[in-house]
């Protein structure tokens, strides 16, 4: 685990203590709960963003298809383009 130090006002950190008490708690405890939740957020947020990107991707996908704009290859094609693209990879 790390270790997360910041300084804050004096009377800040006497509210926040009164609440941690209140909630029968220490404030260690209390931050370490709102920096998950805080963490729990932006992976939420970075699914979303990602979600959002692949949807466009697929809406991009389809219109060059609509547009005449695809061009599409069989399994043995792309069997034989994957095949080649191994063997440059594999030499360096």
């Amino acid at each position: 685990m790390e270790t997360i130090h910041f300084r804050i006002d004096e009377e800040t950190k006497r509210l926040a203590m009164q609440t941690a008490k209140r909630h029968q708690t220490d404030l260690t405890k209390l931050m370490r709960q709102k920096a998950e939740e805080l963490a729990n957020e932006e992976r939420e947020y970075q699914k979303n963003t990602h979600a959002h990107w692949l949807e466009a991707e697929i809406e991009k996908a389809i219109n060059r298809c609509e547009n005449g704009l695809a061009h599409f290859i069989d399994e043995a094609e792309s069997q034989r383009r994957m095949a080649l693209l191994r063997n440059k990879l594999s030499r360096g």
